[in-house]
């Protein structure tokens, strides 16, 4: 029999205890693609979106070609993470010999039933895609929907089901834009963002006390939270409809592990971040601070009309592509290229078009130089 040799193993669930059983009584398995090949393969697709030297993949690990056709068909961009999160559950599949493999996406119907099955409240997963044994006892779910967990593996021989969180070695949770701040540019927050972001409170508490001023930080993100407020934002980021039993990453060498969530301080270095100028942008809600950007720039404001040198502006590219998407005028402020007139060596919009990056907040998972058997050891004892 397997000697569970962690003290803190005792506070884990059974569906936790078996799953650390079984996949650490299991071979090693190495992810397919390496970083370095998925970031390459991310690379060379968003610069010529075709299938044709890409088709290993269909055999390889059939959901990034998955992913990659429905950018295609559907003229959308893929984010690398994504390409990470379909080699991780290939491997995980890999390691327990699910072998058949099903495309949800091309199904109408994408909600694995579980309504008769004792598996807590979980009575229904949306799926991205599926991998199960031959016999249909042991089934991998790759979830789709943005508001759960990633990942849910099912044994229907030993009647258990555990949520997995799929994470690269460097990862982000959840990356909510903050309240918008007034014309003083002082970070503020708001009944409405603590009620559905309260894993984030205490960081922003934090920043407000220490009167934390977007502007004067526009260029580089504060990371300047305590341990407490960052540990609270990374357990509560995975509570109710997203809780997760484990993180899914993989090692130095590329073997596929899984971790315990509530053990993730004793294998990770966590941080806070805060940036200025977050993912996400708005029409402009600092109209004066807008202006006064704009003198810095020596443009030329006639009514709603903006007139300003080719020098003082930089092309910014969409994300996940190569295209150029709009001129920056700074960090903060931006104007979609469309909605840009060339004029010789000057650019005009206007004063209306111009949009404007909301600040977001995240806390930051670094796995560093994992090794497998090191966690194996940690986990296991002898037979």
């Amino acid at each position: 029999m397997i000697t569970l040799i962690m003290e803190s193993l005792k506070t884990f669930t059974d569906p936790q205890k078996k799953m650390l059983v079984s996949f650490y009584n299991l071979p090693p398995v190495k992810v397919k693609l390496t970083k370095i090949e998925r970031d390459q393969i991310w690379n060379d697709f968003k610069k010529q979106k075709s299938l044709h030297k890409f088709e290993y993949l269909n055999e390889l690990v059939p959901a990034v070609f998955s992913q990659m056709s429905r950018a295609i068909t559907n003229n959308k961009k893929i984010q690398p993470a994504v390409f990470s999160e379909c080699v991780y559950s290939q491997a995980i599949a890999d390691k327990y010999q699910l072998s058949i493999f099903e495309n949800y996406m091309e199904h109408q119907v994408k909600k694995l039933d579980l309504k008769n099955q004792k598996f807590g409240e979980i009575s229904e997963l949306v799926v991205r895609y599926l991998f199960q044994s031959t016999d249909g006892q042991r089934v991998l779910v790759q979830a789709g929907s943005g508001g759960a967990v990633d990942c849910a593996y099912i044994s229907y021989e030993d009647n258990y089901l555990t949520k997995i969180e799929l994470k690269e070695p460097y990862a982000r949770t959840s990356t909510p834009d903050l309240p918008k701040y007034s014309e003083d540019g002082y970070l503020v927050s708001s009944e409405k963002f603590e009620k559905k972001h309260p894993q984030y409170k205490s960081m922003i508490e934090e920043q407000i006390q220490k009167e934390l001023n977007i502007f004067k930080h526009i260029g580089s993100n504060v990371s300047n939270f305590s341990a407490e407020s960052i540990a609270s934002a990374i357990s509560g980021s995975y509570k109710e409809d997203k809780f997760a039993d484990f993180y899914c990453t993989e090692d130095a060498e590329g073997f596929i592990i899984i971790l315990p969530v509530i053990d993730v301080h004793k294998w990770a270095t966590l941080e806070g971040e805060l940036r200025p100028t977050g993912r996400n942008s708005y029409k402009v809600w600092t109209p004066i601070k807008l202006i006064q950007t704009l003198e810095s720039v020596d443009a030329e404001i006639i009514g709603q009309r903006v007139r300003v040198h080719m020098s003082k502006l930089e092309p910014r590219k969409a994300r996940g592509g190569e295209n150029i998407s709009g001129l920056k005028i700074t960090p903060l402020f931006w104007v979609r290229i469309e909605n840009v007139t060339f004029d010789g060596e000057f650019r005009i919009f206007s004063l209306n078009k111009v949009m404007q990056h909301i600040s977001d907040v995240t806390a930051k998972i670094k796995f560093g130089n994992l090794n497998y058997q090191q966690i194996c050891n940690h986990y296991l004892g002898s037979v």
